[in-house]
């Protein structure tokens, strides 16, 4: 049946590959539409001399096997080169002719055409390819290269004229990794000139030939390349004789049928071993679970998952989980572990000991955190799959625990020495800091390096990035977190793409801090007011100044309410007017959590856990036992209290100086013997003028 017979859908697919242990079965598979851009490739076949396939022309393609032209809900897997075979002999094409660029050969494959119908130039290839063949099967020739057999280029051009002035039956050249042929940022000289420059102008002088059907189709030249930039500069990708045809990431039906492909297999494979058979509705829930995870992969992964999971022992219902962990390369889900599971559960104690005075955020981190390792990413996670594990973006004051909060979650997440990749965004303030984080383009110095944020989740698909003060980031910076927080990966300046799917995203900022505020109005204009000034007057005569609206450094006396409030209209406004990127806004969505002032009363935990951590440094270095009278305790919570509006940093600058530095004196001047104990009973003075002494008592232990 030819293409016209069909109307839009081209002719029968000749199979690359048998369908394997995975192949649908019957006519229990619905058939996925036929892909446009193979409707789009046998029209082009009557239209256009020369085609150029870009995009995903590696992958694999899960259409109907031929055995029934084209009609078969039997699938299998094909080439790209099976996918133009195909079309070929459907179009009454007599032969095709493969350069193959591992052996520098040309291959070729008879459709229709008998040996005196194929140019004489790809019979002499096709002899010269036998005898290297039978020299390297070791049926008696050498194998060795003739001393004057032209070289590749020379080859492919005599093959291209060749085939372009042959009269019929029709005859395709593939020239497959067109890119590699010459550099795409220099002019090509010498052979791959001259062969750019013949293939633009046979292009142009190329007629159609005689073919099996009405239209006759051209004697066609496939270039295929992955990316249109790699092509030298001299290809005429502009010509009128070239088509362009871009093959896309295979859609969600697409993906849907190769799920159903690997399913099937899996499910037949699993109940022949004495596994449960899986009913026609598990079967399905596995498929379209399998095609919603593979979001952005091709086909030929969705089917390299299904031999990962068979090599792995994983059960079909397992599978939306193998896509996710295939992207990254890690075997298990370490969120699906109990380990993590019971941290998690644990983790408001855990959290709240690492981060003092902040219950209200520690509690709805770990809402967040509960989410992602029961696997429900929030309302809109459905869009993509891919989407990181957890987004916070913390906001609150100067010094009250969000970076402690951040390192805290990477302990909790990733075990005792964990620790967040920290990038403090005031690095990146210019434009082109962009670079540091993706790398820079090709063709710009360093681009071979790769760029900060994606060699480090290359080097540990499992982090916790910290992004401290992102609002001093670049502008052009957000675009890059838009992208990874909607589907999950970035591509490097090397083309490569990096997956942020088991990464936690942690954004930190003081948005908010300065704040509009509703006030009385000033002294002077009240009493200006009483005096008969100009303003509004009460029955009574008096004057009345209204309220009037006054932005002010908020701080720990006022309402943790307001404060929140204003940490969040702050938020909103950066995204809407600031950087204008409501969109990046709206997917943080509820990841949005503000940090309150730090108060008075967690003065005592926060000064306890500090005067520890110098005990614990002195009993390291020195081997003696440091510790406090009330008397001296009391004179450090005094000192706390009073720098308590710089927060928890504040605390900790009252113990440096009013306890670290005198005692490094001490120390310096005597130092202890080991098993000595130390008691700092008194601290005098100030902060100011001469400082802080201390009265220690010293005694063996």
């Amino acid at each position: 049946m030819s293409a016209e017979q069909q109307g839009d859908e081209p002719a029968g697919l000749r199979k690359d590959a048998p369908p394997g242990p995975g192949a649908t079965q019957g006519g229990a598979d619905p058939r996925p539409a036929t892909p446009s851009w193979i409707r789009e490739l046998d029209m082009a076949l009557t239209v256009h001399p020369q085609v150029l396939l870009t995009g995903n022309v590696r992958d694999q393609y899960l259409l109907p096997d031929d055995h029934a032209a084209g009609s078969s809900a039997t699938l299998a897997p094909y080439s790209l080169g099976g996918v133009i075979e195909s079309l070929c002999a459907a179009r009454g094409y007599g032969a095709l002719a493969f350069l193959d660029q591992v052996h520098e050969r040309m291959t070729l494959l008879r459709l229709s055409a008998t040996v005196d119908q194929v140019p004489a130039v790809l019979r002499e290839f096709a002899e010269r390819d036998e005898k290297w063949r039978r020299g390297r099967d070791g049926q008696g020739a050498d194998g060795t290269d003739d001393e004057d057999e032209p070289e590749m280029l020379d080859r492919l051009r005599d093959a291209m004229v060749g085939v372009v002035h042959h009269p019929g039956p029709p005859i395709g050249l593939v020239v497959p990794y067109s890119g590699r042929l010459g550099s795409p940022q220099a002019p090509v000289a010498g052979e791959a000139a001259r062969l750019f420059a013949a293939a633009e102008e046979l292009g142009h002088t190329a007629r159609p030939v005689q073919g099996a059907s009405a239209v006759t189709p051209y004697n066609t030249v496939f270039w295929v390349v992955e990316r249109q930039e790699e092509l030298p500069r001299e290809f005429a990708v502009g010509s009128r004789a070239v088509r362009v045809i871009s093959v896309p990431q295979p859609p969600h039906d697409q993906r849907l049928a190769a799920a159903r492909h690997v399913v099937g297999g899996l499910s037949r494979y699993q109940a022949a071993t004495g596994g449960p058979a899986l009913t026609e509705a598990e079967t399905a829930t596995a498929a379209k679970a399998l095609a919603d995870s593979s979001h952005g992969m091709g086909s030929s992964e969705v089917m390299a998952i299904g031999r990962m999971a068979l090599d792995r022992n994983l059960p079909v219902q397992r599978l939306d989980e193998a896509a996710r962990l295939y992207r990254i390369g890690v075997l298990d889900n370490p969120w699906a572990t109990v380990e993590l599971r019971e941290r998690i559960a644990t983790g408001e104690e855990f959290l709240n000991g690492k981060v003092i005075g902040q219950p209200y955020a520690v509690r709805r981190t770990l809402e967040i955190f509960m989410r992602s390792a029961a696997g429900l990413n929030g309302a809109q996670a459905s869009s993509s799959p891919s989407r990181p594990r957890g987004t916070l973006f913390l906001s609150g004051p100067t010094g009250v625990g969000k970076t402690e909060l951040a390192k805290g979650v990477a302990e909790m997440i990733l075990g005792k020495d964990a620790r967040p990749i920290r990038f403090d965004m005031s690095e990146f303030a210019e434009e082109h800091a962009r670079d540091r984080l993706i790398g820079a383009p090709p063709g710009f110095v360093g681009h071979d390096a790769g760029g900060e944020l994606t060699n480090a989740v290359r080097a540990s698909p499992m982090s916790v990035l910290l992004f401290d003060e992102i609002d001093k980031a670049n502008p052009r910076l957000f675009d890059l977190f838009l992208q990874i927080l909607e589907d999950g990966r970035l591509t490097d300046g090397r083309g490569a793409t990096v997956y942020f799917t088991e990464c936690v995203l942690i954004f930190t900022s003081n948005l908010g801090i300065t704040a509009a505020v509703m006030g009385e109005p000033p002294k002077g204009e009240a009493d200006a007011g009483d005096a008969g000034g100009s303003g509004g007057t009460s029955g009574t005569g008096a004057t009345e100044v209204a309220p009037r609206t006054n932005r002010r450094q908020l701080s720990r006396h006022d309402d943790p309410a307001m404060v929140r409030q204003s940490l969040r209209e702050a938020f909103d406004a950066f995204f809407n007017d600031t950087i204008k990127r409501p969109e990046l806004r709206n997917r943080f969505g509820d990841n949005f959590i503000p940090m309150d002032f730090m108060q008075e009363k967690w003065v005592p935990q926060i000064l306890d856990k500090a005067i520890a951590s110098v005990a614990g440094r002195v009993l390291e270095t020195h081997g003696a036992e440091l510790t406090l009278a009330d008397d001296a305790w009391e004179v450090l919570r005094v000192e706390a209290t009073r720098r308590l509006d710089h927060g928890g940093r504040g605390v900790l600058t009252a113990v440096e100086s009013a306890l670290v530095n005198p005692l490094a004196k001490e120390v310096f001047r005597t130092p202890p013997r080991r098993g000595e104990r130390l008691q700092v009973v008194a601290i005098e003075g100030d902060g100011d003028g001469e400082g802080y002494r201390l009265e220690v008592e010293r005694w063996q232990g």
